[in-house]
């Protein structure tokens, strides 16, 4: 009588908030995915169910300068038996691309100018601050740095010309192990919940942040 009567509160469970009616027994309290804090802050969603990243509705040249600071923080910290490959390969990414780099700088700066006026340094810094840090959040490490020497494995073949084109192709896979991270940090917080609730089905709370935590200092 008491199983069936579980099965009834699942079953009302999902249909009120449209959740799986099965719920799953807990033997411990589920752990957070890739070492996350059992309190971390990950980004909310946006109306298409998106998740709020530095990365969204970019111009040609931020996309550019966006998968730039992704492959120089690649070079920073993926210290790894790879490592010196990854090193050379974003050096020769530099070179190859010195002259299309510089003009996506340069536009990205006359952007920020158009929109915040005198404000416009203290505004781009924020932003550059935001995109270094997403791309260093510790939490997507291993995958980030796959994706990203699979990146550098193919710019010596890109163009110069090309590199913008480029550039949108690879930025979402350059960010895909970040946001995979926070689909599994939902998940983890709903099976949380359910285990607090003696397994009952729950709803997962949306997240305000949309500014990931991470060290200030990887900049070129």
């Amino acid at each position: 009588m008491k199983r069936f009567a579980r099965f009834l509160s699942s079953f009302a469970a999902a249909t009120l908030f449209a959740t799986p009616a099965c719920a799953q027994i807990w033997n411990a309290a589920p752990t957070p995915p890739a070492g996350a804090a059992p309190n971390q802050l990950i980004p909310g969603r946006d109306a298409e169910g998106n998740y709020v990243t530095p990365n969204q509705r970019l111009s040609r040249d931020e996309t550019s300068w966006h998968v730039r600071a992704a492959l120089n923080v690649a070079a920073l910290g993926c210290r790894d038996a790879a490592e010196l490959e990854t090193v050379a390969a974003y050096n020769r990414l530099l070179r190859q691309q010195r002259a299309t780099l510089a003009a996506a700088d340069a536009g990205v700066k006359s952007q920020y100018r158009a929109r915040h006026g005198a404000e416009w340094e203290s505004a781009h810094d924020r932003q550059m601050t935001r995109v270094y840090n997403f791309f260093a959040q510790p939490t997507a490490h291993d995958g980030f740095c796959m994706a990203a020497r699979d990146v550098l494995a193919r710019t010596d073949a890109v163009l110069p010309g090309q590199f913008a084109d480029f550039a949108a192709e690879v930025l979402p896979q350059l960010e895909a192990p970040f946001t995979d991270f926070y689909r599994e940090y939902d998940a983890y917080r709903v099976a949380y919940a359910e285990w607090r609730m003696g397994g009952r089905p729950s709803v997962a709370l949306a997240v305000a942040d949309t500014s990931p935590p991470g060290p200030d200092a990887l900049f070129p």
